[in-house]
């Protein structure tokens, strides 16, 4: 197969019918039994891989994976990190040392796996992997393909049951923090929510987190001491910092750090990452060395200065309260804004802190993906017609069209923001051409 027709073969897989991930929580134990059994068919590459991190969390998880990526590379180790959901084409979710897999090198690996999914049709008691095992999969094989060292895994959608808690064995497991995203699938409280991520402690490994809530921490806890693992809970006193105009300076424990991304929120997420490497025995001078090289597309990415635009892929309240607040620490004469959503979010919740930002124009558009439904544009409209905001408001049916839309708008000294969306902020930044 070529790379055209490998990713024709994905997209009529994902079409089978299946039990779709926690749709019937009496039978949750199926999402990982069905992988396990495709990964015994391919001679089990997530064996082949000698150490793992898996990050889980409502916000910060990507952050965090990119970091603890650049960290171990600082430190000359063979890295294998897998993202989601991807901010381009599919194969931007696998990287081997900061590179992602190439198109031919992706249809290779398709076409050696599609005759093991004929046979897992066949013969498997299960019903068909879902896309997000079978993406699983491919990052998996590649991987061990590559012998990659360490592996750096950001969970899909809860941990229990998400299709990286297939891995056999983890050397730390961490969750970022927990908020009310997901609900429909994970559960309305953040307690539920934070049982299914909870479900990533395994034992023999470290655990890490940074949240504060007591109740939520109960429940962590309840799972490491089953697990037999213990705790460390991120500093949550905040160190000195700069912020310039897309860097910061930050001093922790005495040691300076200079970290290329916007936002106290990243910060916490270095010290996260920091507290990580340490554990791992990785000297000073290579974290510091990693957190400096670190990259973080589509996270209050600013790809221009004058004007300033940038873009981010702020999804859920909690994450769009942290780009709300960097947003506001800068320097800037007007706003123009770019949204779209997934039909899944709480769009209203969402809409309530981006209207505090002073807006000049929103363009409303959508995104295309075969795999998320992005909302209605009448409905986001309507919502911001009752919010009563005053600004000048228009809906466009492709993304780059409400992009160069906003861009005639803004001025020399203004900020053009595209938010609300991975899928729309990645859609604009492939358009773009940005790498």
């Amino acid at each position: 197969m070529n790379y055209s027709q490998a990713k024709k073969f994905i997209l009529l897989w994902s079409k089978l019918g299946r039990k779709e991930y926690l749709k019937d929580a009496t039978e949750c134990g199926v999402y990982l039994e069905r992988l396990q059994y495709f990964l015994d068919l391919i001679d089990n590459p997530e064996r082949q891989i000698p150490h793992y991190i898996h990050v889980t969390g409502t916000s910060g998880k990507g952050s965090v994976c990119l970091m603890l990526d650049s960290i171990l590379r600082a430190n000359k180790f063979k890295t294998g990190t897998m993202t989601s959901p991807e901010v381009g084409p599919t194969m931007t979710r696998w990287q081997i040392n900061g590179k992602t897999i190439n198109e031919q090198e992706f249809a290779k690996i398709i076409t050696k796996l599609k005759p093991k999914l004929t046979t897992y049709l066949k013969n498997s008691p299960y019903d068909p992997i879902s896309h997000f095992e079978l993406m699983t999969a491919v990052g998996l094989y590649w991987f061990a393909q590559k012998r990659v060292k360490w592996c750096i895994l950001e969970v899909g959608c809860g941990g229990r049951y998400d299709s990286t808690n297939v891995i056999p064995y983890k050397d730390v497991a961490v969750i970022t923090n927990i908020g009310l995203d997901h609900t429909e699938i994970l559960g309305k409280t953040k307690t539920k929510i934070a049982y299914e991520k909870a479900g990533i402690i395994k034992r023999n490994c470290k655990m890490f987190t940074t949240e504060k809530n007591k109740n939520i921490l109960n429940i962590i806890k309840a799972e490491c001491k089953k697990r037999q693992v213990s705790l460390e809970i991120s500093n949550n006193q905040f160190p000195i910092s700069n912020q310039f105009s897309n860097y910061q300076i930050f001093k922790y424990q005495n040691n300076n750090y200079k970290l290329n991304a916007l936002g106290n929120h990243q910060i916490k997420n270095a010290i996260l990452a920091i507290n990580i490497a340490k554990s791992l025995k990785i000297p000073y001078s290579k974290i510091k060395t990693g957190l400096e090289k670190t990259k973080l597309p589509l996270r209050v990415e600013i790809i221009s200065k004058k004007p300033l635009i940038i873009l981010d892929g702020a999804h859920n309240p909690d994450k769009m309260k942290t780009t709300v607040e960097t947003v506001n620490k800068l320097n800037f004469i007007n706003l123009n804004l770019v949204i779209g959503f997934s039909e899944d979010k709480n769009i209203k919740k969402i809409i309530k802190q981006l209207i505090t930002l002073k807006l000049n124009t929103i363009a409303i558009t959508k995104f295309a993906s075969q795999f998320k439904k992005p909302a209605k544009l009448a409905l986001i409209k309507k919502m911001l017609k009752d919010s009563k905001i005053n600004c000048q408001i228009r809906t466009f049916n492709k993304s780059i069209e409400a992009y160069k839309w906003s861009l005639k708008k803004t001025k020399k000294n203004d900020l053009l923001l595209v938010t609300g969306s991975l899928y729309l902020a990645g859609e604009i930044r492939q358009k773009l051409t940005i790498h």
